[in-house]
C-alpha cells in the first residue's frame, strides 16, 4: 500500500498509517469514546477527516486563547 501523507496548514507532513490510526483510537478511548464507534477508522478515512479535525481543533484553541 502506498503511504498516505497529510500536510497540515503549517506545512508539517504526517504519514497516515495503521499505527497513526491506532494512536487516534487510543486517544479517543482515553477521552471516553465507545470502542465500537472507532472500528470503522482506516488510514484512508482518517486522511479524509483530518482537515476537518484540524480546523475544529484550531477553532477550539482560539476560543480558549480569547477566553470564550
Amino acid at each position: 500500500m502506498k503511504p498516505l501523507i497529510y500536510t497540515n496548514w503549517r506545512g508539517k507532513a504526517f504519514v497516515i498509517d495503521e499505527p497513526f490510526v491506532e494512536d487516534i483510537k487510543r486517544l479517543s478511548l482515553d477521552e471516553g469514546d465507545d470502542p465500537s464507534e472507532l472500528d470503522f477508522l482506516t488510514p484512508e478515512l482518517v486522511l479524509k477527516m483530518l482537515p476537518t479535525m484540524e480546523s475544529m481543533e484550531r477553532h477550539q484553541q482560539l476560543e480558549e486563547m480569547w477566553g470564550e
